[in-house]
């Protein structure tokens, strides 16, 4: 009885705070059926705001709705009805239900003040190397691009009548101002979020004075989310199963890639012995290959005898994703994944023996998911989680704040981050040694707008560093012949268009050229002219529009993710991922959408990796930035020009040059991946 008279004080307490704080102002709530969103909404409602709620479950959103009434009949709303509206079905992934969502809104309410882009998905949760190309894609759609698509919708109505905020939520693992945060088998996630922090810091001026955009990042939410129901673990559990599986995974796979370098058998031919799933037989079995051996018995010694994993290898999903990692990297001599989706990919055809569940006991999954949540709330500041509550309040202050923007706000006070990179400058070369050996190497140069960057880098690698073949992948027959035609005649040069498929351009060239020690990815097109706002006459035919952004996003973030997902399997790889150049010519536009490019990337740079780490193949991932972040120290005149051209070729060479692996330093094999540079 104590404690709801105590809730109900504490209510009593922030309602008088927020009365008439955003009294008759539109907020529209993507992500509004429950967590965040539906509290951010009741709270702007009880301030005096109008709320659209728009969310794909019809059910919740409903019942959001009327919970929401309720408190605003109970305090006096004589029209509460007409206060609170709800878009369900509403999945913001689409872009035709993201315009209807605008305009619906619009039509209801005439007007929008706030727009919360709350909504998201958690993708995939696998490693670069296994994360598939279409659900990168749609994390991107629902996650970044419906975020500037709405703004794209509503800004021009905002700007028109002097006022408007937008809020996008983003995440602590969206990273800090020059700070990438590594998140392992969340890369597409971590990306999205750094995307919707960069769109506010490098959109904000363009969208000011009338309009604000900030971000908040909440770390852990103290929610159903957070802490599971009766149908759905707790986020600590779903995490720790991500983890486990993957450690498992990446063992099996590892041992496999052992045996296979020693010359001992053919992966196709093990593959049937992991299948056929029964630990103990393959541990006792002399006849098997060592390392399948010593894999068998450190999975018998460490596994818990009370869940299944100890007995057999895989599960159903693992075997499937070993298949399809094997076919990726090249492995295998055929498809084979093809055929047991056809037939129906059940268990009992593809794995000899189906484990029982639990594959891993509860026993395991509780020590993991405790590891994981003393690790999250040993990163808060404040040492405690906040609410949905805590968060829509605190939203809900921010947006009566009419002086910041360009700005994320971080809950908990702000946390610790564990592998956290700092984006840097460059200072130095490669050192003499290290270059030597790329004599004889093979290397991939792949795209064709920067075109005198290019040039400069393959005349490097071919007369400088001797490389034994150096191939350029271009988007066009005519890059690639122009290329051939502007470098000297070279033996070791080749260069070939990819006719519209990136993935099988890079495996050709691994076919008839050998296994790239370097990559050196560079965009295939340049960026966007297109204005960021409407002219001073209210005039937005002219600004990048939502099919524009989509296309900047697949052009200069997705294309280095497609080309990372083939580095991931050379062993001791390094690759180079570059981000736009801009210069004394760039439109202010340019140079902001190179600086979103940049941070956003970042996170993926800096996730790869952390990844690298953890898989048999050590490959090593580093961003050469072409764009600084002060225009005044961009290159002004053809001798500044050529400076950055040599400060480019030498971050290039710092990067591409042999790094250490982790046998040989595991300091240094860290220190030196997922590194951003700017020349």
């Amino acid at each position: 009885m104590k404690n709801e008279q105590n809730e109900q004080i504490e209510q009593y307490s922030w309602l008088k705070r927020i009365n008439g704080l955003h009294q008759d102002k539109v907020a529209l709530i993507t992500g509004g059926s429950g967590g965040i969103g539906a509290q951010v909404g009741r709270v702007l409602a009880l301030s005096g705001a109008k709320v659209m709620l728009a969310a794909r479950r019809a059910a919740e959103l409903e019942l959001v709705r009327n919970n929401i009434i309720g408190e605003l009949e109970q305090i006096g709303y004589a029209d509460a009805a007409e206060r609170v509206q709800i878009q369900p079905d509403c999945d913001i992934g689409e872009p035709a239900q993201v315009k209807l969502l605008a305009q619906r809104t619009l039509a209801i309410f005439g007007q929008v003040d706030y727009l919360i882009n709350n909504a998201a998905i958690s993708g995939a949760e696998d490693m670069v190397m296994d994360l598939p190309l279409d659900i990168w894609r749609q994390t991107m759609q629902a996650n970044l691009i419906s975020n500037y698509a709405l703004i794209r919708q509503l800004a021009p109505q905002m700007k028109a009548r002097g006022s408007g905020y937008v809020i996008n939520v983003s995440s602590y693992f969206g990273g800090e101002k020059y700070v990438a945060i590594a998140y392992p088998n969340r890369a597409d996630y971590a990306v999205s979020k750094a995307g919707q922090r960069a769109l506010a810091e490098s959109f904000a001026r363009f969208l000011g004075p009338e309009i604000q955009i900030n971000t908040m990042a909440p770390g852990p939410v103290d929610g159903e989310r957070l802490r599971g129901s009766q149908t759905r673990p707790s986020m600590f559990t779903r995490r720790a199963r991500v983890i486990l599986e993957n450690k498992r995974f990446n063992e099996i796979y590892a041992a496999l890639i052992g045996v296979y370098r020693g010359n001992e058998v053919e992966i196709a031919e093990m593959l049937p012995t992991l299948l056929s799933n029964q630990v103990e037989a393959v541990k006792d079995d002399l006849r098997q290959p060592e390392g399948l051996r010593q894999l068998a018995n450190t999975i018998w010694e460490q596994s818990d005898p009370a869940g299944s994993a100890r007995c057999y290898f895989l599960n159903h999903a693992l075997a499937l994703k070993l298949i399809r990692r094997l076919e990726n990297g090249g492995y295998l001599p055929r498809k084979i994944l093809p055929d047991l989706t056809q037939s129906g990919g059940q268990p009992r055809q593809l794995l000899g023996v189906v484990p029982p569940e639990p594959f891993f006991s509860p026993a395991e999954f509780e020590r993991e998911a405790n590891r994981i949540q003393e690790r999250n709330l040993g990163m808060l500041y404040l040492k405690r989680m906040p609410t949905d509550l805590d968060l829509a309040l605190a939203m809900a202050y921010h947006l009566a704040d009419y002086f910041v923007t360009g700005e994320t706000f971080y809950t908990s006070g702000g946390l610790t981050m564990e592998r956290a990179v700092t984006e840097g400058e460059l200072f130095g070369k490669a050192n003499p040694e290290r270059l030597q050996k790329l004599r004889g190497a093979t290397v991939f140069l792949i795209g064709e707008h920067l075109r005198q960057h290019l040039l400069r880098l393959a005349y490097s690698f071919l007369n400088q560093y001797g490389v034994g073949r150096l191939v350029m992948l271009t988007e066009s027959p005519e890059a690639a012949s122009q290329f051939l035609a502007a470098l000297p005649d070279d033996e070791r040069l080749q260069a070939f268009a990819i006719q519209g498929n990136l993935e099988e351009a890079i495996d050709r060239g691994r076919e008839l050229y050998g296994s790239p020690t370097v990559i050196v990815s560079t965009p295939f097109r340049p960026l966007p002219r297109g204005r960021l706002t409407g002219s001073p006459e209210g005039d937005w035919s002219k600004v990048l529009s939502e099919e524009d952004f989509a296309e900047l996003v697949e052009q200069q973030i997705t294309h280095h993710f497609r080309v990372a997902q083939k580095a991931a399997f050379i062993d001791g790889g390094r690759l180079v991922l570059v981000t736009p150049a801009t210069g004394q010519h760039s439109t202010y536009e340019e140079f902001a959408l190179a600086n979103f490019i940049k941070t956003t990337l970042h996170a993926f740079t800096a996730t790869f990796g952390v990844e690298s780490e953890r898989t048999v193949h050590h490959s090593a991932v580093n961003q050469v930035d072409l764009t600084r972040r002060a225009r005044d120290e961009e290159p002004r005149n053809l001798a500044e020009e050529e400076e950055e051209l040599i400060r480019f070729v030498n971050a290039v060479l710092l990067t591409a040059a042999p790094l250490p692996g982790p046998d040989e330093s595991r300091y240094r094999s860290r220190i030196y991946r997922g590194n951003a540079i700017t020349v």
